[in-house]
């Protein structure tokens, strides 16, 4: 007897055999039950994830004489027909080769024709999506009043492309990717009955190539089976296989991408392609591992089971992780997915491949928005850890130890002693003068709250208050930041050192500062005139009375 692929040998014969759609499996068991059998049903997801399946167990189910909980007995005669194939009670067709309207027509002329063996006659229709316009319309009229004798049963893995008209006359069944752990679970009860073993790490990388699909994961677990040897799966022969890479590869490769190493990302994708990997499995390789970089950063805990990954795995890829800021691995992910799709269409692979992690390894020093997000991200939290180590005096502290250090060490013909402290020179008393010395102050500890400061205008001082007026289209922002409590006191503590007496500060919206618009412009441009001329040679004549 000619051999049968894996996939055929474990299709499941009865609902109970089906794994990962738990939910589908005990409504459409429910209806066997009761007898509620409806007219139509859509089944719709990817490949390989039980729809045809479940379409022949309920073409069975629904004609058994005596089903066992929803599940065909498989011993009696319409079970014994169908599954052999010798009675009409059940059509097939691919609307994937069978799409014209000529097609629907002759399906509809059997329809008003009894079941032979059974109750009823079932019609699975198989990627329903690729009917023609002309086909649904066809359909349409059947479908929504068909034969109480008739039922239809129609799967897709694009339900987008059916039309409105036809969704509204079906029961749409949903199918979800089949987890891992249960894909690996049939691999090892199929591989029990071959009589043969495999490495735990082989059937891992089998399931994770399915990508959900129990059919993909029996296709590739043929491959595997036929180059194994010695009756014993491994994962170097499955990578073989797969044309996969290890993963102590793709971790050192993450490193070199982390340290910006480019000439080791080369060499490594040399080695790669001398030893016949393909670049699109490769890439797809470390798009899935930097994106358990990305899902250990946003998830705190637990990850492993998300990422379908061992405990262990999950603290190599926690410790990974912290050489990367999440900005950074988020423009990563972004290059390789779109070098993916454009590299289906490209002429050299594996210069596409390059190109894609050149880029990744460049870091911030690329130029376009992502990097510049990233080089802001990486700058803030070096601006945060230092403004961290002033509050709590730790930089003090360092300098003090360093200082003593440095005392200690020098011989007495190099150490030199202390000079005189010098008087410095008085503080300034102008106003412009004082605010200018606080802006150099905070330019040396606080270079973001400098950047607010000098877009918004200085309008003096009143009853030791310095102000800035801030202009109205960035009130919600502007204004708010600067009037913060803690910023308010850093403003502050830099105003009353550089005048030598403790003084306050305030931000006020436009038209606010205490004054009136005439007066602060007036104020304005006598500081630009003193500035330029000298206060000791600018008298200002008011009106009333004059100032020197």
């Amino acid at each position: 007897m000619a051999y049968q692929a894996l996939y055929r040998q474990w299709r499941p014969m009865t609902f109970a055999e089906v794994i990962g759609q738990e939910a589908v499996v005990s409504t459409l068991r429910r209806q066997i039950q009761t007898g509620r059998i409806a007219h139509a049903y859509l089944l719709c997801g990817c490949r390989g994830t039980g729809k045809t399946t479940i379409a022949k167990i309920m073409s069975r189910a629904v004609n058994c004489l005596q089903p066992l909980e929803g599940d065909p007995c498989g011993v009696c005669e319409p079970c014994r027909a169908i599954l052999a194939e010798s009675t009409l009670d059940v059509l097939e067709l691919d609307a994937a080769s069978n799409n014209s309207v000529d097609n629907v027509r002759d399906l509809l002329e059997q329809v008003r024709y009894p079941a032979q063996v059974g109750k009823y006659k079932v019609y699975i229709i198989d990627e329903v999506h690729m009917l023609s316009t002309a086909a649904f319309n066809a359909l349409l009229k059947t479908l929504e009043e068909p034969p109480q004798h008739v039922v239809f049963i129609l799967a897709t893995t694009e339900p987008q492309k059916i039309p409105a008209t036809i969704l509204s006359r079906v029961q749409r069944y949903d199918f979800g990717r089949i987890p891992a752990a249960q894909i690996v679970g049939r691999m090892e009860d199929a591989l029990r009955k071959l009589e043969l073993q495999a490495e735990p790490e082989a059937l891992q990388m089998v399931a994770r190539a399915a990508e959900g699909a129990m059919r993909d994961a029996f296709s590739i677990l043929d491959m595997c089976v036929s180059a194994a040897a010695e009756g014993v799966l491994t994962a170097a022969i499955t990578r073989d296989v797969l044309g996969a890479s290890d993963r102590d590869f793709l971790f050192a490769f993450a490193d070199r991408l982390a340290a910006g190493d480019a000439a080791g990302v080369m060499k490594a994708i040399d080695s790669l392609m001398r030893a016949g990997r393909e670049p699109m499995v490769f890439l797809k390789e470390m798009s899935r591992h930097v994106r358990a970089l990305l899902m250990v950063r946003a998830v705190q805990e637990h990850a492993a089971g998300i990422l379908e990954v061992t405990d262990e795995d999950e603290r190599r890829y926690r410790q990974q992780a912290e050489a990367f800021t999440g900005e950074r691995l988020l423009r990563i992910l972004e290059g390789l997915t779109r070098t993916e799709s454009e590299m289906r269409y490209a002429s050299s692979p594996r210069v596409g491949l390059e190109v894609a992690m050149l880029r990744a390894c460049a870091g911030q020093q690329g130029e376009d928005t992502a990097a510049l997000q990233e080089r802001i991200a990486e700058l803030e939290g070096k601006l945060t850890a230092l403004t961290q180590a002033l509050d709590s005096g730790r930089l003090a502290a360092a300098a003090v130890t360093f200082k003593a250090t440095t005392q200690q060490t020098l011989t007495p013909e190099v150490a030199r002693p202390p000079a005189a402290k010098t008087t410095g020179a008085p503080p300034p008393t102008d106003e412009q003068q004082i605010w200018e010395a606080a802006l150099t102050l905070i330019a040396k500890t606080e270079p973001p709250l400098l950047g607010l400061l000098k877009k918004e205008r200085f309008i003096g001082c009143r009853d030791g208050v310095f102000r800035v007026q801030v202009a109205f289209e960035r009130k919600d922002f502007s204004l708010v930041q600067l009037n913060k409590p803690t910023r308010q006191e850093t403003v502050a503590r830099a105003l009353s050192e550089a005048a030598g007496k403790p003084l306050r500060f305030e931000a006020v919206l436009d038209g606010d500062g205490g004054a009136s618009q005439g007066n602060d412009l007036r104020e304005e441009n006598v500081r630009t005139l003193a500035s330029a001329v000298g206060r000791d040679l600018l008298q200002v004549d008011d009106g009333n009375s004059r100032q020197t």
